[in-house]
């Protein structure tokens, strides 16, 4: 009976158990060391060998019925983008600037054509389609709180004479008044710009100028616009606007006596439309201000309306030699203290001229469509060129200025 009690079972020996136990934790510990290699391992293969290294998981049949799921999901996403494009009421040239964000859509002879953006130039901060135009003005859709937009028509020759008592009841805020034409040959001054501007700034209306530039011009030519812009500009106080009464008097008494005269001395009532002209600013207890303009009235920018040529160079030299005539004219137009704008249409800025060598100016669009469609940022959107203007006869340029002051508010 002692022998018995004297041996003792090999399994409770206590050495046994912690042998096993380490034995364990070493077995269990190489087989998640080798488990993490094996992982290591199939991530750097297929890291480098790309979609080949994923191709040795499945097979020939696999892949191929992958690569239809994917393309069929992808072409019926476009499908549902391009229906519920067309059943909201957008145009196919809205749908297709919508679709191709990262190009220029320019619609000519019936096709379509694609410019890539240029990289260096900003883009529009609102999404396309936000500002839309609806009888005949210009609305956002957004939802910032910190885009204003504000109406304003485009005066030259075409329109003739301006009812500006009617014009200035109309609720417009501003007005662009055209210079005249610049061409290759010669500046064509427009024969209502002096008087446009004078009536705009006795309205106390926000004032900016435009040049209609219809084609490369000499630096002749160019001398020649700016110097007549000038003149309008210094006697309207454009570049140095008069902050006091005292001196606007100052101003006024150095201008040429008969200069003032001639100038008083047009009856508005020979200009058709403009008989309540005369008497405006007496009724109204208003001073009449012909010279020097109202404080805030002026704002010293000159658009650079660019005509589209859609029959270009094959090697670029027209290109190159519009978009010298725009920076000679931009630089021009620093020089005299006015803040030159370009004005153009979508084929304009991808065709016509090199917009990355004119980044930093900014734009007038021109776009006569119900939206904006314009990848660019743009100061003022031209949407409309037959549009109809209280005062102003026939068809009338309008237009909206777009500022935007923080979109993250």
């Amino acid at each position: 009976m002692s022998q018995m009690n004297n041996q003792r079972d090999p399994s409770d020996n206590p050495n046994r158990k912690h042998s096993m136990y380490l034995f364990n934790i070493i077995f269990l510990s190489c087989l998640t060391i080798a488990s993490l290699m094996f992982a290591l391992f199939v991530f750097f293969r297929l890291r480098t060998r790309g979609t080949d290294g994923i191709r040795q998981f499945y097979t020939k049949g696999q892949i191929s019925k992958i690569e239809e799921t994917a393309a069929v999901n992808a072409r019926n996403d476009l499908l549902l983008e391009i229906q519920s494009s067309l059943e909201s009421g957008r145009t196919t040239t809205q749908m297709l600037r919508e679709i191709f964000s990262d190009s220029i859509v320019v619609v000519s002879g019936g096709r379509y054509y694609f410019y890539p953006l240029a990289e260096d130039v900003e883009r529009n901060p609102l999404d396309l389609g936000e500002l839309s135009a609806a009888e005949e003005r210009v609305s956002y859709g957004g939802e910032s709180h910190s885009v204003q937009v504000s109406h304003g028509v485009l005066l030259s020759d075409n329109n003739g004479k301006i009812d500006w008592g009617r014009l200035a009841d109309s609720g417009i805020e501003e007005v662009t008044v055209c210079a005249g034409i610049l061409d290759e040959r010669r500046f064509v001054p427009d024969q209502n710009f002096e008087r446009n501007c004078r009536y705009a700034v006795e309205k106390g209306k926000r004032i900016s100028l435009s040049l209609e530039v219809h084609g490369p011009a000499v630096r002749e030519s160019v001398d020649e616009a700016m110097a007549a812009i000038r003149a309008v500009t210094d006697l309207y106080g454009f570049r140095d606007l008069p902050q006091k009464d005292k001196d606007r008097e100052e101003i006024s008494a150095e201008e040429d006596p008969e200069d003032q005269g001639s100038e008083q001395s047009e009856s508005p009532a020979e200009d058709g439309g403009d008989s309540a002209e005369g008497s405006d600013g007496e009724e109204n207890g208003e001073e009449n201000v012909p010279v020097g303009g109202r404080e805030g009235a002026i704002d010293p920018v000159l658009v650079l309306r660019i005509r589209t040529v859609e029959e270009l160079s094959d090697d670029g030299e027209d290109r190159e030699e519009w978009t010298d005539c725009v920076k000679e004219l931009c630089r021009a137009s620093d020089d005299a203290g006015i803040r030159p704008v370009i004005g153009a249409g979508l084929f304009t800025s991808a065709a016509q001229i090199d917009m990355e060598e004119l980044a930093d100016q900014e734009r007038w669009l021109i776009d006569h469509e119900e939206t904006a469609s314009y990848p660019y940022s743009f100061s003022f959107w031209e949407y409309s060129a037959e549009g109809s203007m209280e005062g102003v006869p026939g068809k009338a340029i309008l237009y909206a200025r777009i500022e935007i002051s923080d979109l993250t508010e």
